[in-house]
């Protein structure tokens, strides 16, 4: 029982792809492994199972060997080339002896003989969840290691829990401390020294600063700090999480101070529109979330729905161009509406990207240029908007005058709604109150929606007008269950892309 709990736990988050052609023992298998993975896919031959390995980059995969179109060795041989790291478990009905020899060559996990029972695989995708753990977390901590320890410009210390056990020359020179034993003495928590700043690090509201640290672990941190020459100074702060030490971690410190990038978080130094046309002050922290090997959030919209993933920056072209690494899911995205904003803790403002250069869905990049700060970002919306269905059909009422202009919804929210309209009636301005009657289609019946609303803001097209209205007074317990049912539809949507 708690070799199935832990198979679950090691489980989580993790896909698994299970290849038979056999479609009794491939839906059998399904129902078992949903059970214990995130995500499971299955295919009846290997063919088919390498189109989706391409996609998705398989942690475990399960094969037989005898199928059509392609063998479970062959597949197995092409994996090894995209991804190394895969952990092949082969299934035969036969003692072949080549073919086994074959798996050993190709250092497949483990090879069982058919029919194989519910205990012996749940024992081998045990054993290949923990060495999948185990090799990850040996390349993060080397990663970190290497990442830390060379570079000669950061100041690096090494803790346990909130206390400094080892620090570097660098540290030490910058709190002009003799020894290790000093610059232990010399705080009674290091975040002590963060100083308040505008979007910065620092403690308040009885949160200490290292706690919010441990919990947002390889996220870029900007803190200022005081040297002992009283001359502030500006560094992007990371910490690292090391493997299988509880509470151990190393903090690094990139002193970024010479780009003068103060300005950009301090509403008192500068004004709005000359942070968010500071280009080179950009790309300087893009360089440094790349170098930083940071984690950067992806945010696109389908249909009104929020598609965000996570990505790393693979490249940085100064002023021109950054490339991405991203899921496939996030790749569609762009692909539909082409364009991308980028937002990170490291960045003082979200990062609008209107050019699309090159998606490779191939490499899971995305090249990305026309870049700029913008002053708002999804993750602020207070509230969902989706675009409806295409049965849909909207009236506008202002005082007892009708328009019979072309209306289309854009998007609709429990707040408000965005019309497209060919024409804009008279009289109609911001502050402006009109009536409007909408009907849309809720399980398979009309939805109608009565409600006042008043006029917010309205932008212009060569063809069309867009006008924002929200919404006064409305009931929202059915226009609720439309936008969850919607957000459904649009998840099925873009998930049957990503399948497809």
């Amino acid at each position: 029982m708690n070799s199935i709990k832990n198979l679950q736990e090691l489980a989580k988050n993790k896909s698994i792809l299970y290849v038979e052609d056999n479609d009794a023992l491939r839906n059998n298998a399904a129902k078992l492994l949903k059970k214990l993975f995130s995500h499971v896919d299955t295919a009846p031959d290997g063919k088919i199972a390498l189109e989706l390995f391409k996609q998705h980059h398989y942690p475990i995969i399960i094969t037989d060997i005898k199928m059509p179109h392609m063998d479970g060795i062959t597949l197995i041989q092409h994996i090894k080339h995209i991804y190394p790291q895969t952990k092949s478990i082969v299934m035969s009905a036969y003692d072949e002896k080549e073919m086994l020899l074959k798996s050993i060559e190709l250092g497949v996990f483990r090879f069982l003989k058919k029919p194989v029972n519910v205990t012996e695989l749940s024992e081998v995708l045990l054993q290949a969840l923990k060495e999948i753990r185990y090799e990850q977390n040996t390349k993060l901590f080397y990663t970190h290691l290497k990442s830390v320890f060379n570079y000669q410009s950061s100041m690096v210390v090494m803790m346990n829990d909130s206390k400094i056990i080892l620090a570097n020359e660098l540290f030490l020179e910058f709190f002009q401390c003799d020894s290790l034993d000093e610059c232990k003495n010399s705080f009674s928590s290091l975040s002590e020294v963060f100083l308040e700043h505008d979007g910065f690090l620092y403690n308040h509201n009885n949160q200490d600063a290292l706690e919010t640290l441990k919990l947002n672990a390889e996220k870029i941190h900007h803190v200022k700090i005081k040297n002992q020459e009283g001359k502030m100074q500006h560094f992007l702060l990371k910490y690292h999480q090391i493997p299988e030490k509880d509470k151990h971690g190393v903090l690094s410190f990139d002193d970024v101070t010479e780009l003068n990038l103060l300005k950009l978080f301090d509403t008192k130094q500068s004004n709005t529109d000359e942070k968010l046309a500071n280009a080179d002050a950009m790309f300087n922290l893009l360089e440094i979330i790349q170098r930083n090997n940071a984690k950067i959030e992806l945010h696109n919209y389908y249909k009104g729905l929020s598609i965000t993933n996570n990505g790393v920056v693979t490249e940085v072209n100064k002023g021109e161009s950054i490339t991405l690494k991203t899921t496939y899911m996030q790749q569609k995205a762009v692909q539909i509406e082409q364009k991308l904003l980028l937002v990170s803790n490291a960045l003082p403002y979200p990062i609008e990207c209107s050019e699309i250069q090159n998606i490779s869905f191939e490499k899971q990049t995305i090249t990305i240029k026309a870049l700029k700060f913008v002053s708002s970002s999804p993750v602020t919306r207070s509230t969902i908007r989706v675009v409806p269905s295409e049965k849909q059909t909207v009236s506008l009422f202002l005082g007892e005058n009708k328009f019979y202009g072309e209306i289309t919804i854009e998007d609709i929210s429990l707040n408000a709604i965005k019309l497209q309209l060919n024409a804009l009636p008279p009289g109609l301005e911001k502050g402006v109150e009109v009536r409007l009657d909408i009907v849309l289609e809720l399980n398979k019946k009309p939805l109608i929606i009565n409600t006042l609303a008043t006029m917010y803001r309205k932008s212009e097209s060569p063809h069309s007008f867009s006008v924002v209205f929200i919404f006064k007074n409305l009931k929202k317990s059915e226009l609720t269950k439309y936008i969850t049912k919607r957000q459904m539809e649009l998840i099925r949507e873009i998930k049957g892309m990503q399948n497809g």
